[in-house]
């Protein structure tokens, strides 16, 4: 777990020292340390004798003390929410395109039927009932 909280701290630290981080309250202080204030309320902080501390936005929060400590606090988290499913709607829709594709076309004119021309019921016409 520590390296991963270090390689984070050492990622947020390396994006204040890029210049467009100045635009979001990046700071550095005479003996060394340094903050870096997030756009999304995030913030890290360098201590001039090497402790490195981070806050996201959502609360949670690390620190790495100097001598190697390691202390991490969980924010707020979203809970998994199982996304709504959609299949039957969709074998919906493309049953109901099967049905409208294959079925025959509307009468044009009173008297008329519709005749299939060929075996599979694919192609026919229209012609005066007899």
């Amino acid at each position: 777990m520590s390296r991963i909280v270090c390689f984070g701290l050492a990622a947020l630290l390396a994006l204040s020292a890029a210049t467009d981080a100045f635009a979001w309250g990046a700071v550095s202080g005479p003996r060394g340390g340094a903050a870096y204030r997030g756009p999304l309320g995030g913030g890290a902080v360098r201590g001039p004798n090497g402790g490195v501390a981070v806050r996201g936005p959502y609360g949670g929060g690390a620190v790495r003390g100097p001598n190697g400590g390691v202390a991490v606090r969980g924010g707020v988290y979203r809970p998994y929410v199982r996304a709504p499913y959609y299949g039957a709607i969709v074998a919906g829709v493309a049953i109901g395109t099967v049905i409208a594709a294959s079925a025959p076309p509307p009468v044009p004119a009173p008297g008329l039927c519709w005749f299939w021309s060929n075996a599979s019921n694919s192609q026919g016409y229209w012609d005066y009932c007899s």
